[in-house]
Formats: C-alpha cells, sequence, structure tokens
C-alpha cells in the first residue's frame, strides 16, 4: 500500500507543477505574445499604405509617360 500512496503523491505533486506551469504560460508568456503580435499588425498596416502609395506613384508616372508619348 505504501507504493501506491507513493506513486499517488508524485502524481498529485506533478500535476500541482503542471497547473502552475499552465498558469504562468496563461498570464505571462500569452500576455508578451499577444503584445508582439499587436505590434507586428500595426507595422503591416503601415507598410500596406506605403506599398499602395508606391503603386499610385507606378501607375501614374506610366500613365503620364505614355501621354508623353503620344504628344
Amino acid at each position: 500500500m505504501t507504493k501506491k500512496t507513493t506513486q499517488t503523491e508524485q502524481n498529485t505533486q506533478d500535476i500541482k507543477e503542471i497547473r502552475t506551469d499552465l498558469k504562468v504560460i496563461k498570464n505571462n508568456h500569452l500576455a508578451h505574445i499577444e503584445k508582439d503580435m499587436d505590434k507586428q499588425s500595426q507595422k503591416i498596416e503601415k507598410m500596406d499604405a506605403r506599398l499602395w502609395w508606391v503603386l499610385g506613384l507606378l501607375v501614374a508616372s506610366t500613365a503620364i509617360g505614355a501621354a508623353g508619348g503620344l504628344l
């Protein structure tokens, strides 16, 4: 019976450690990951706006060049 009790105590201790680790991950690490993802989203939005400006300039310069060639 002692061996069974010892194994039960070990399992109980392991479960407590796992729960503690999960709480740390949930409260600490996930918050950091979420903050980093928000920063990346903002950078991507800025980059997207810049790409649209560059595309507009390319189209405008092509149109002006084509119109200038016709004259």
